[in-house]
C-alpha cells in the first residue's frame, strides 16, 4: 500500500493526541498529520494517553481500541467525561463492529476499520475539525428578534429536539455535508428543507431524490442525466438531478439502499465536484449541496462491505440523529393539534377537540409509524368522524388483534396454524398501508418500514393484487 501526504493542509497547530500501542502505526500516523499542519501528541497506552490529555487538552484524539489493560473505549469514556466537545476517533477491527457502535453511543465522533486506509482517516479527522469550526457556539448572543428554538415548519419543545435544531441553524450557514438518520416517518425531509431555508441556498433549488425507488441503472440516469442513444428508451438528452440541484441542495433519502456502483460515482461528485451523464464521455461541474437520510445501520453495512468505506468517512461530516415520537411524548399533544389544523381547513370542517382521554391515549401509543403515522391518525379521525370532541375511541390502541381478512369470521387463534395467522395479520397491514398511500409503493414501504424489494417480495408471496 502506498500512502499519500501530498493532501493540502487544512488548518495549522490543532493539537492531535494519537494513542496506538503499535509503535509502527504510531509513527506512521503522527508524520500524516505533522505533515498536514497538526501539533502532533502520542502514546503507547491508554493510560499515557489520558495524562497528556489532562495536560495538554487536545481538541482531536486518535485512539486504538485495543490496547493492555485500559481499552480505548475504557479511555474514550474517561476523555468525555472531561471534555464533552473533544472529537474521539477509534480505530478498530473488522470482526468488532459491535465494539465501534458501542463507542459510537458512548460519544466516539466516527470510526475508522483496519487495516486503516490514511485517506479515510485523514478525511475523518478533517470532518471532526469541520464540526468543531461549525458548532461552535456564536460570539455575539441572538437579537431578541431572532428566532431561538424554531427552524423551519419543525414544531417541537422537546429539550433533545431543540438543541439538534440549535445545532442544525449553525450547520445551515456551512456547506457541509450532513446524514440525518432516524426510524422512518420521524421527519428527515422536513429537517433537511429546514436546513436548507436557513441556509444561504434558500433560494436555489432543493430537490429530493429516493434512492430507493429506482434499480441502479434508472438511478445513475436520475442523479447524473444521460445523452440522447445512451439506451434504448434514451430519445433525448435529459439533465439529471444533480444538475437540477446545481448552485442548491440535493436530498439523498434512504442513502443506504444505493447500488455499490452508484457508490463510487456519488463519491466522484463530492471529491471532485463534477459528475458525467450516462453515454457521455465529458464532465460537467456542479456546485451541490448534499444532505443524506438513512434509517440503516452504515457502520453495519461497512462491516458487511455494503456500503463504501470512502463514501462514507465523505458523507459523515455532521451527523444528526433524530428520536422517535415515542420518545418526544410532550410533542404528541402539539403535533396533534398541528395536524388537525391543518387537514380540517383542507376539508372544510370546523376544527374538532380532543377529549382529555384521547389525549392521554395519543401519548401512550408507541406509533410505530411516528409522525408520518400520527398524521395519518388524525386525517382518519376527521374523515371518520364529524363530531366536535374526538374521543378515546377514535384513537388506536397499541393492543394487537388478530382479525381474519374478508368474511372469514373471527378465528379464537386455535384453528389455524401460527404461520397462517401471521401471515393474515401480515397481509391485513400491508393492505391498510397500501390504502393509505393511495398504493405508492414507496411511501408504502416507508410506512411499513422496510425496503421496497421486501415490499414487492411480500406483496407477490401473499397474493395481494
Amino acid at each position: 500500500m502506498t500512502f499519500d501526504f501530498t493532501t493540502k493542509t487544512m488548518i495549522d497547530k490543532i493539537k492531535i493526541l494519537i494513542v496506538d500501542d503499535e509503535i509502527p502505526q504510531q509513527k506512521i500516523l503522527k508524520l500524516c498529520f505533522e505533515k498536514r499542519g497538526f501539533e502532533v501528541f502520542t502514546a503507547g497506552s491508554a493510560e499515557e494517553g489520558l495524562k497528556i490529555f489532562k495536560s495538554v487538552r487536545p481538541p482531536i484524539v486518535l485512539t486504538d481500541m485495543r490496547m493492555g489493560t485500559m481499552s480505548g473505549l475504557e479511555l474514550l469514556k474517561k476523555i468525555k467525561n472531561l471534555s464533552a466537545d473533544t472529537e474521539v476517533i477509534v480505530i478498530t477491527a473488522y470482526g468488532e463492529i459491535e465494539v465501534a457502535v458501542e463507542a459510537l453511543k458512548s460519544g466516539a465522533a466516527d470510526f475508522i476499520l483496519k487495516p486503516v486506509n490514511l485517506e479515510n482517516l485523514v478525511q475523518a479527522v478533517n470532518n471532526a475539525v469541520e464540526r468543531r469550526e461549525i458548532l461552535r457556539p456564536p460570539e455575539a448572543p441572538l437579537k431578541d428578534s431572532e428566532e431561538k428554538n424554531a427552524i423551519g415548519t419543525i414544531i417541537t419543545k422537546n429539550p433533545s429536539m431543540l438543541k439538534l435544531l440549535e445545532s442544525a441553524k449553525l450547520v445551515a450557514s456551512s456547506d457541509a455535508t450532513v446524514i440525518i438518520r432516524g426510524e422512518s416517518g420521524t421527519g428527515k425531509e422536513l429537517l433537511a428543507h429546514a436546513i436548507q431555508q436557513c441556509s444561504a441556498r434558500k433560494k436555489q433549488p432543493f430537490v429530493v431524490v429516493n434512492c430507493a425507488a429506482l434499480n441502479e441503472n434508472l438511478l445513475e440516469s436520475e442523479l447524473f442525466g444521460h445523452c440522447k442513444g445512451a439506451f434504448t428508451s434514451a430519445i433525448q438528452d435529459r439533465i439529471g438531478r444533480f444538475e437540477e440541484a446545481n448552485k442548491g441542495t440535493i436530498f439523498l433519502d434512504e442513502i443506504g439502499d444505493l447500488p455499490l456502483g452508484i457508490q463510487v460515482k456519488l463519491l466522484r461528485a463530492l471529491q471532485e465536484g463534477e459528475i458525467q451523464r450516462v453515454g457521455e464521455n465529458k464532465t460537467i461541474k456542479v456546485d451541490v449541496r448534499i444532505i443524506a437520510a438513512t434509517n440503516q445501520n452504515l457502520e453495519r453495512m461497512l462491516a458487511a462491505r455494503t456500503f463504501r468505506s470512502d463514501l462514507y468517512y465523505r458523507l459523515n461530516v455532521i451527523t444528526f440523529e433524530l428520536p422517535a415520537l415515542k420518545d418526544r411524548p410532550d410533542d404528541i399533544p402539539l403535533l396533534a393539534d398541528y395536524f388537525l389544523r391543518q387537514h380540517s381547513q383542507k376539508i372544510g370542517r370546523s376544527i374538532p377537540k380532543f377529549s382529555e382521554k384521547a389525549l392521554v391515549s395519543l401519548k401512550s401509543y408507541d406509533f410505530p409509524g411516528n409522525i408520518r403515522e400520527l398524521e395519518n391518525i388524525i386525517q382518519r379521525v376527521l374523515v371518520m368522524t364529524r363530531d366536535n370532541i374526538i374521543e378515546e375511541i377514535n384513537i388506536p390502541s397499541n393492543s394487537a388483534q388478530i382479525e381474519c381478512i374478508g368474511d372469514t369470521p373471527q378465528s379464537s387463534g386455535f384453528d389455524e396454524s401460527l404461520d397462517s395467522l401471521l401471515e393474515k395479520v401480515e397481509r391485513k397491514k400491508i393492505i391498510e398501508a397500501l390504502e393509505t398511500e393511495k398504493y405508492n409503493f414507496v411511501k408504502t414501504a416507508e410506512r411499513l418500514n422496510i425496503s421496497l424489494r421486501q415490499l414487492r417480495y411480500r406483496v407477490k408471496k401473499l397474493g395481494i393484487k
